[in-house]
């Protein structure tokens, strides 16, 4: 499949080199002589419309903000409930019936079980105090409850405790309430929104790994105790700076380029100085400006027509 991609990609950049060369630094080719326009700018790139439909060209306007970082770390969520509530019998007397059982999902004043008073007729409904997941056992139908002995444990699973580990060269980057976006294998579709709230003082001697826990949102109570899940923490730079996809930056030569578009059909290669990056963004230092429209989706494509026509030239 990647081998296919590949010569795709290839097959494509030499299509296009057939239409772009011929406007690049004002070269004009006799096919294209009556439509070809003069432009005597270096790295320029014109393209005409039948070439532009070849490759769906994407751009992203440049701004200015603090760089971004995706830190990607594993773990688990913890085995205890973030929150967990016994519940009581409002009187002594017998269990009757169950009507929740040990997993249940119950919302606040659920019947969860009838007990028998003595000297009453009617069993009385005993109601959940609180929403939660039901995590302890019933006591078994006939058997005597006191109202001082829990009928059940209640554990409210919206949030739910989440621990990882984090390699040290890592943790400078890591701050208490910062974003955690969690994922797992079990819903592949759904992410899950949550915070940090402890990072451990103490470095694992074996692994460089420091502990991490989060409070991870789970409204749905889709995320089990003890499930294994993925997490990526979103580390924000405090210094702004001009900020674009790596996917926009090309190499030529020694230099690092992107290609800005200045008019329709019409992309000018900018030579760009790198202040810092991460594999999904990186912080220009000088050679483009706020607003500018930079090339990501077939900036390689651009780069291949200029690099055919310098080959041509020599």
């Amino acid at each position: 499949m990647k081998n296919l991609k590949s010569l795709f990609i290839i097959a494509i950049a030499f299509i296009l080199g057939i239409f772009i060369s011929p406007y690049i630094r004002g070269h004009k080719s006799p096919a294209h002589e009556e439509t070809a326009q003069e432009h005597e700018e270096e790295g320029v790139v014109k393209l005409e419309k039948e070439s532009q439909k070849l490759v769906d060209f994407k751009t992203v306007e440049v701004k200015k903000a603090p760089l971004t970082e995706n830190i990607s770390i594993s773990g688990q969520i913890a085995q205890d409930a973030n929150e967990t509530h016994n519940v009581f019998p409002p009187q002594s007397g017998f269990v009757v019936e169950n009507t929740a059982q040990l997993g249940a999902v119950v919302k606040k004043g659920d019947v969860i079980c009838r007990i028998k008073v003595e000297d009453q007729d009617t069993p009385i409904d005993v109601k959940s105090p609180y929403a939660g997941v039901v995590i302890g056992d019933f006591d078994t139908v006939g058997q005597k409850v006191e109202k001082i002995s829990a009928l059940c444990a209640i554990a409210d699973l919206s949030k739910v405790w989440a621990n990882f580990d984090i390699y040290e060269k890592d943790i400078a980057k890591v701050k208490i309430d910062q974003k955690i976006t969690v994922r797992s294998s079990a819903y592949p579709e759904e992410s899950f929104e949550g915070n940090i709230i402890f990072i451990s003082p103490r470095v694992d001697e074996t692994t460089r790994t420091i502990k991490i826990r989060a409070l991870i949102q789970n409204t749905d109570y889709l995320l089990k105790l003890g499930m294994f899940v993925n997490g990526v923490v979103i580390s924000h730079g405090t210094e702004e700076h001009l900020i674009i996809p790596t996917s926009a930056v090309q190499t030529f030569g020694d230099k690092m380029v992107v290609f800005v578009k200045a008019g329709e059909g019409e992309f000018h290669k900018k030579e760009i100085v790198i202040n810092s990056q991460t594999a999904e963004e990186v912080a220009v230092r000088e050679g483009i400006n706020a607003g500018d429209m930079v090339v990501t989706d077939g900036a390689f494509l651009l780069k291949s027509g200029l690099l055919k026509d310098e080959l041509e030239g020599e």
